[in-house]
């Protein structure tokens, strides 16, 4: 649990949808230093003149291509330098799934994905979680999955693992730093329908998701749902697991 107020953090993807309405609590809950990072830089540079006009906050924008680990490591290392030290990190960036089954899914679209929706957060956690400890004041990170983390969907057989893999990465650093240093929180985001430029028919605004991020980032929530989607199925897919231990077959 940590004061989001007077500290410092890192939103990557905020060009728009969930990334930006996070950055937007953020900036509004009074962080003094935001460095918003995408590969849409134009669109982030934008968005950081915004909220330091609207908020006071000191904002800044930053190109970065999350599939490339020295380039996540340059966005640390700036807001490192630009605020004197890191606090919060936000892993937000995503790509679309294109609908195929999974085995007529193409190799090139497995690699597009899984090197944008999993080694993304993969290389956030590798860049960011050194700064935050480093920093010395305690911190948090949050990885934006999908219901997709928790439930598998027909059609997106790329997006599924890859979301299932960052509720997975989530889980083992929540571990890892539970032993090490417990003021470093973490949380996987499980979003559903949301309204945004990759989800038209969404019918859950992105400020929303933000709400509750914010929520756990000062209340130290391990797994953040933003919706009531899907709450049948999710809980049938989790109770089978459960239940599958009951089936265990032992030698006579």
């Amino acid at each position: 649990m940590i004061e989001v107020k007077g500290r410092a953090a890192v939103v990557v993807g905020s060009a728009g949808g969930i990334g930006l309405a996070i950055a937007e609590a953020l900036a509004e809950a009074g962080v003094r230093g935001l460095l918003l990072a995408d590969l849409q830089l134009e669109l982030a540079q934008a968005n950081a003149e915004r909220l330091s006009q609207s908020t006071g906050a000191d904002v800044r924008a930053i190109k970065v291509d999350v599939t490339d680990q020295s380039s996540v490591e340059a966005v640390a290392e700036a807001a490192v330098r630009a605020f004197g030290g890191l606090h919060i990190a936000v892993s937000s960036a995503g790509v679309a799934p294109n609908g195929q089954t999974t085995w007529e899914a193409s190799l090139d679209e497995w690699d597009r994905v899984l090197r944008v929706q999993l080694w993304g957060p993969i290389h956030g956690v590798r860049a960011f979680i050194p700064r935050i400890i480093s920093t010395g004041e305690g911190g948090h990170l949050v990885n934006v999955g999908s219901m997709a983390s928790v439930l598998p969907l027909a059609g997106v057989g790329p997006y599924g693992a890859a979301k299932h893999g960052v509720l997975a990465l989530g889980d083992t650093l929540a571990a890892e730093l539970a032993a090490l240093t417990p003021s470093i929180g973490v949380s996987t985001v499980f979003p559903g329908m949301i309204r945004t430029p990759m989800n038209p028919i969404g019918t859950v605004e992105p400020s929303t998701v933000a709400a509750n991020v914010l929520d756990a980032i000062q209340r130290d929530r391990r797994y953040v749902y933003s919706d009531d989607h899907y709450v049948n199925e999710v809980r049938s897919r989790l109770l089978a697991l459960i239940n599958a231990r009951d089936e265990v077959l032992t030698p006579s």
